[in-house]
C-alpha cells in the first residue's frame, strides 16, 4: 500500500483534471436488448424501497432518483418476465445503496461500525429464507432478506447455494477496503485487480440474473470456460464502471477506483490513467468474445461434455452477452454517472 496524496495536497489539481476529464468511448460487439416492463419495474421497485424505509434520506432519495433501477434492470437482463424484472430493480437498489453508505459515506472508513451491520446483513441471507422479520433494526438488512425469499422461489437449487456464498464474499472484501480507505491508502495494482474481482458484487449479480432466468450451468462446467466467461464478464462491467466513477470517488475520497490505482502506480495524468483503464477493458472484451464462442462451438460436440448441457450454457453465455451490452448502455446514460454536482453524502 502507498499513502495516498489524491485527498490532500493535489486536491486543486485534482479539481482542474476533473474539468477536462472525459470517459473512454467503448465499444461493444453485442445488440443492446430492451425489456418492455422497464417502467413497471421502476415503479414497483420504488415503491417497495419507500416500503422497507430505504428512502428516509434525501441522499438515499437522490441515489434512487440517479439510479434508474428500473432501466438498469430491462437493459441487464432483457428477457425476464414482468415480476422477474422488478426483483431485479430490488436487487439493484439494495445493491447500490449498500454499496453507496459503505463507499461514500462514514460506514466505509469505521470497521467497528461495518462490523456491527455486516453481521445483520449475514443472517438475511438464512437457509431456508424466512419472511423479514422486526429483528432486523437496519432497513437494508429486512430488505435483503426480502430480496433473498423471492429469488429462493424462484432459482434453481444450484443458484439457491451459490447465491449467499457470493454475497458473502463480496461483504468480506468490504472489510479490506474498510482498511484502506480509513487510511487513505491505494492499493498497488496487483491487489486491486484481486480485491476488484470480489468487492464489486458481480459474482452475485450473475447468480441472481442466472438464477432469474432459469440459468442451472452444472458445477462440472463452471469451473471451466463458462466460469471463465462469467469472470471475464465481471472485469469488464467493474473496470469500465471505474472510468466513470473518477468524479464520484475523487469526491468522496475514495481510493479504490482503477483509474486511481493506474494513476498512482505509474505516475500517469487522470485522462492517461483512464485511457489505460480502458485499454484493459478492450483487452478483456476480446478475451470475452474469443470464450463465448468457443463455447458455442463445443455444445455441438457429441464428445464434449458441454454438448450435454447445451441449453443452459448457451442460455447462459446469450444472458452474459446481453447483460455486458445492458450494463454499458446504462452507465453510459445513467443520471448517477452524469451528475457533476449537487452530491448528498449518505
Amino acid at each position: 500500500m502507498s499513502k495516498s496524496l489524491l485527498f490532500s495536497e493535489s486536491f486543486e489539481s485534482d479539481q482542474l483534471a476533473l474539468k477536462e476529464y472525459r470517459v473512454p468511448r467503448y465499444e461493444i460487439p453485442f445488440p443492446v436488448v430492451l425489456n418492455p416492463h422497464h417502467e413497471y419495474a421502476e415503479k414497483a421497485a420504488v415503491q417497495w424501497a419507500h416500503e422497507y424505509g430505504l428512502d428516509r434520506t434525501p441522499a438515499a432519495v437522490q441515489r434512487l432518483t440517479d439510479m434508474q433501477c428500473g432501466m438498469f434492470s430491462a437493459l441487464w437482463c432483457p428477457r425476464l418476465d414482468r415480476e422477474g424484472a422488478v426483483i431485479l430493480a430490488k436487487w439493484i437498489i439494495w445493491l447500490f445503496l449498500w454499496d453507496d453508505i459503505f463507499d461514500d459515506g462514514p460506514l466505509g472508513r469505521d470497521p467497528i461500525a461495518f462490523r456491527a451491520a455486516l453481521v445483520q446483513v449475514d443472517r438475511a441471507l438464512t437457509e431456508p429464507p424466512g419472511p423479514p422479520d422486526d429483528s432486523f433494526t437496519l432497513p437494508l438488512a429486512r430488505a435483503l432478506a426480502d430480496i433473498w425469499r423471492e429469488l429462493h422461489a424462484r432459482a434453481p437449487e444450484s443458484v439457491r447455494r451459490r447465491f449467499p456464498v457470493s454475497v458473502r464474499i463480496y461483504l468480506r472484501a468490504m472489510s479490506d477496503e474498510t482498511r484502506n480507505r480509513a487510511a487513505e491508502a491505494i492499493p498497488d495494482l496487483n491487489s486491486y485487480l484481486r480485491l476488484r474481482r470480489v468487492n464489486g458484487a458481480t459474482r452475485c449479480s450473475i447468480d441472481m440474473l442466472e438464477g432469474l432466468q432459469g440459468v442451472d450451468v452444472p458445477d462440472s462446467l463452471r469451473h471451466g470456460l463458462y466460469g471463465e466467461l462469467r469472470a471475464f464478464a465481471s472485469e469488464l462491467w467493474l473496470w469500465s464502471n471505474d472510468t466513470f466513477t473518477v468524479r464520484k470517488d475523487l469526491l468522496y475520497r475514495n481510493p479504490h477506483n482503477l483509474v486511481l490505482v493506474l494513476r498512482e502506480a505509474r505516475g500517469l495524468s487522470l485522462q492517461d490513467a483512464a485511457h489505460q483503464a480502458a485499454h484493459m477493458v478492450e483487452q478483456r472484451m476480446r478475451d470475452f468474445v474469443r470464450v463465448a464462442e468457443r463455447l458455442q462451438e463445443l455444445v455441438d460436440l457429441p464428445e464434449d461434455p458441454h454438448s450435454r448441457a447445451k441449453e443452459p450454457v448457451l442460455r447462459g453465455v446469450r444472458m452474459l452477452k446481453e447483460g455486458t451490452s445492458g450494463y454499458f448502455r446504462w452507465q453510459e446514460t445513467t443520471l448517477r454517472y452524469r451528475r457533476t454536482s449537487g452530491f448528498i453524502t449518505p
